[in-house]
């Protein structure tokens, strides 16, 4: 029997990611590395037969998830709940501006655990919470089908660790590259059967 599928893309590299700036809900635009990433993304995704593919609708991911259908001709379709983890009043700082600017918020966000909510921004459980519902309702929606998700290194880091039985408290001890792929099959619960894959990079 076809087993249900889940494969997890993270978007192409930004000018952001490049000088390690927080993003968050905000945009950037890809770097010329990114630029790269997502044309051999496409490339290797021609012989990656798939059902359908969603898409964040931040700038980055939508670029990275189009370098795709350009070549599979599916329909792109938009969910919000893709998007990564609103990092509030960090949102474009550095970690060493964001801890001169906000240190009290800074210091919360760097001890005070998952639960925490960064001012404007969100917690890691409700990134979690977000991610679960979407990847849920697909499972449900998709049965025995393969979908694409591209998406966000927090969003995909949370996901990871729900599958792989890890608390959020636990530190993350896998990459999860620009353009890396991972996967999710359902058997009776999710199994992973891909970490961060690049292949199409090398």
């Amino acid at each position: 029997m076809k087993k249900t599928e889940i494969i997890f893309i993270r978007h192409g590299e930004t000018e952001w990611n490049s000088q390690q700036r927080m993003q968050g809900h905000s945009n950037s635009d890809l770097s010329s590395v990114g630029q790269a990433q997502i044309q051999a993304l496409g490339q290797w995704m021609k012989n990656v037969p798939f059902d359908h593919i969603y898409s964040s609708d931040s700038l980055r991911a939508k670029q990275t998830a189009e370098a795709i259908t350009q070549f599979s001709g599916h329909e792109l379709k938009i969910d919000l709940r893709l998007r990564e983890k609103n990092l509030g009043v960090f949102e474009g700082l550095t970690s060493e501006e964001a801890r001169e600017r906000h240190p009290e918020v800074f210091s919360l966000f760097k001890t005070a655990g998952s639960k925490y909510v960064i001012d404007e921004g969100e917690s890691t459980q409700q990134l979690q919470d977000r991610a679960l519902e979407i990847v849920d309702e697909i499972r449900i929606k998709h049965l025995e089908e393969r979908v694409l998700l591209v998406t966000h290194g927090g969003f995909i880091r949370v996901v990871m660790k729900h599958s792989l039985g890890l608390s959020l408290e636990t530190p993350t001890r896998f990459l999860i590259r620009n353009t890396g792929v991972f996967r999710l099959v359902w058997e009776d619960k999710w199994i992973v059967s891909q970490m961060g894959g690049v292949s199409h990079l090398e």
